[in-house]
């Protein structure tokens, strides 16, 4: 690797971590999901294995191990460890950075599907605790009804930083049930800047969400993130479902736009959210957080949609509206 490279992958870990390099008993391992190969030691960038899945044997739990994943191109076949089973992260402190130019969503550090998966399960079940995760794409996208989605997320305490979280992404995939992210008894989660949901694939009739919630998932955040959509069907693409029992305490969004891109032919949501008014926990909308192309929050009005100034029971907070002049 030369000393440029070096120096930006530096610089890009080194800003994952706020800035400080995780100083500790860990170790580095490189993956190359094209030229690497996963019978070495992955210690370099030279040596990089080829998988994540081989990344993870490696890695020790509670160590603060960082797996590095390099992109080599700006094209699909050039960044991407296609998964052929669901990619299992399930050890602690064992964190994912991603070295790629930093964008918003499309980051060329990425996982998605082989061509030929076809299996009743996400892409990734993400059931470890105390990672950070940094600069990571996670599509969801192949040709099949079976694969329910993009992230299943059980694990505490993680911090998912500039990444794009993308489920169905190809039309056959629009199934009831499916989602881009599922907090399935999730706690204490943090989602900094990152894209959630796609606008690429029209949805239609099939109960889905971009975000669904699932056994109690309690106390996660959502910070200056964008909530995707495209749809068209007025009532059963949300960006949101919060079933019964589904929450505990609260799962709050502070300066996030919930975006249906309604000028580019999206249909127009009756509601943005479907939340039960049994979920068991409070959806909170803090800071500027709002959305464009959907009339009401939670047309059910089941008083578990909040805002900082008071419940949402209408059309009155943070919903995006034509300005004329």
């Amino acid at each position: 690797m030369s000393s440029i490279v070096r120096m930006n992958a530096s610089r890009q870990i080194l800003d994952a971590f706020g800035g400080q390099f995780p100083a500790g008993q860990g170790r580095y391992i490189f993956v190359k999901p094209v030229s690497g190969n996963d019978g070495q030691s992955g210690a370099t960038p030279q040596k990089a294995v080829k998988t994540l899945t081989q990344a993870l044997v490696l890695a020790t739990a509670n160590q603060n191990d960082v797996v590095v994943m390099m992109a080599e191109g700006n094209s699909a076949s050039a960044t991407t460890d296609r998964q052929s089973t669901t990619l299992l992260w399930n050890k602690d402190q064992v964190h994912l950075v991603g070295i790629n130019a930093g964008p918003f969503l499309g980051q060329r550090s990425r996982i998605a599907f082989t061509s030929d998966y076809a299996t009743a399960a996400p892409l990734i079940t993400w059931s470890a605790n105390g990672c950070l995760v940094s600069g990571i794409e996670m599509y969801a996208g192949v040709a099949n009804a079976n694969p329910l989605g993009g992230l299943n997320l059980t694990g505490q305490r993680n911090r998912f930083r500039n990444c794009q979280i993308a489920g169905i992404g190809d039309a056959t995939m629009d199934i009831a049930g499916a989602y881009s992210l599922k907090l399935a008894g999730a706690a204490e989660n943090l989602f900094d800047e990152c894209y959630i949901g796609l606008d690429t694939v029209t949805l239609g009739a099939a109960a889905n969400s971009q975000i669904l919630c699932a056994s109690q998932a309690t106390r996660n955040k959502f910070r200056k993130c964008i909530i995707a959509t495209y749809t068209n069907h007025a009532t059963n693409n949300n960006f949101l479902r919060a079933p019964s029992g589904s929450l505990d305490r609260w799962l709050e969004f502070e300066d996030c736009l919930f975006w249906n891109a309604i000028d580019s032919a999206s249909t127009n949501l009756t509601q943005a959210m479907i939340a039960a008014s049994d979920a068991g926990g409070t959806i909170l909308l803090t800071g500027r957080t709002g959305v464009v192309g959907a009339t009401d929050w939670n047309s059910t009005d089941s008083g578990n949609v909040r805002a900082v100034l008071g419940t949402v029971t209408a059309a009155t907070y943070g919903l995006g509206v034509a300005v004329l002049r």
